[in-house]
């Protein structure tokens, strides 16, 4: 066994963090803000980032009944996709178990469990990091005839799909908007919360394959900023700025135009509007303001920039979304 197997990866990122770089000037450092309200000057390392974000948990009948409940509200095939995810991590769920009901005590064994229990998910989410380097780095080029090869299709829109439902605001707001009002209700929600290191995935693939689906339904466009406030991202990265998104309360929107800042000069944008024409579009300083403003609002905690200066006529509007709500989920260690 080798001892990169046996390596624990503690520090999950919930937003890629070579995508952050692409603020930081060819560096690792940006602008961001901090949970008490500062702007600091450091690494991506230190944000958008929680220890043990996706590690994996022990999943009970229940918990399984309920992954399997949200899982057929889905089209067949991608609930196919969903089960085998599953059986993979309820086969490794098993494993542990013969082994702890065994007499055998093996430091290796369970150091390996440990790390596994770790690593799983988070190497899901940089594989699919790794398909997307080259588009955008292309996008990044203003160079969108990548994206008429399908494969490359498929592996963005994916990648968009599980960078929405992946961080920590989602989860928060997924997880809070589900109802208490019974025992039922409660178990649901119970169960949920124990077992959103699986759901988060699952739905990720959901929106990756609703994206790629209905392309020819919306417009896909890339935007270049040429004026002198470059875009930021936040630790929602991808944000919907279609007019109908409420800024002071969380709730499932009727129409999506999903947002993505690639650079502090180029975005993507997914709309269900006709805002924008097919291709690149220039934007002007009035969009720049309106978008960093809803990146903020939708932001927890950090808004990222590639100076002091871009980040800072947007600090006052961080989670303004989530503003008259207390935190839901308590981190595992």
């Amino acid at each position: 066994m080798s001892h990169k197997n046996l390596e624990a990866k503690k520090r999950h990122h919930y937003v890629w963090a070579k995508y952050l770089t692409r603020w930081g000037k060819g560096t690792k450092n940006v602008f961001y803000t901090t949970k008490t309200g500062k702007i600091a000057y450091d690494s991506v390392r230190a944000i958008a980032a929680d220890n043990y974000f996706y590690k994996t948990t022990m999943l009970t009948s229940k918990h399984v009944e309920v992954i399997k409940s949200f899982s057929r509200q889905s089209p067949e095939h991608l609930q196919q996709q969903h089960m085998s995810y599953l059986n993979d991590f309820l086969k490794m769920q098993r494993l542990e178990a013969i082994y702890n009901e065994s007499d055998i005590q093996d430091p290796e064994a369970e150091t390996l469990l440990h790390a596994m229990k770790c690593n799983l998910m988070e190497n899901l989410h940089a594989s699919h990091e790794k398909s997307v380097l080259p588009i955008l780095s292309e996008l990044a080029d203003e160079q969108l005839d990548i994206l008429q090869d399908k494969q490359q299709m498929i592996e963005f829109m994916m990648f968009l799909g599980h960078q929405i439902a992946r961080t920590k605001a989602f989860r928060d707001g997924v997880l809070r908007a589900q109802p208490r009002r019974n025992i039922v209700e409660i178990e649901v929600a119970d169960a949920m919360t124990h077992a959103w290191w699986f759901l988060s995935y699952m739905f990720g693939m959901n929106i990756g394959f609703s994206l790629y689906s209905s392309r020819h339904d919306t417009r896909h466009a890339l935007l270049v900023n040429d004026t002198e406030h470059p875009f930021i991202t936040s630790d929602q990265p991808i944000v919907n700025v279609h007019a109908c998104i409420s800024e002071t309360e969380f709730s499932a929107p009727e129409h999506a135009d999903f947002y993505y800042p690639i650079s502090p000069r180029i975005a993507y944008i997914i709309c269900d509007s006709k805002r924008f024409l097919p291709g690149k579009n220039q934007v002007d300083e009035a969009t720049v303001t309106e978008f960093n403003t809803k990146v903020a609002a939708q932001a927890m905690v950090h808004i990222i920039g590639n100076t002091e200066s871009a980040i800072l006529p947007f600090q006052k509007h961080i989670g303004s979304r989530y503003a008259s709500r207390t935190p839901f989920y308590e981190d595992r260690d």
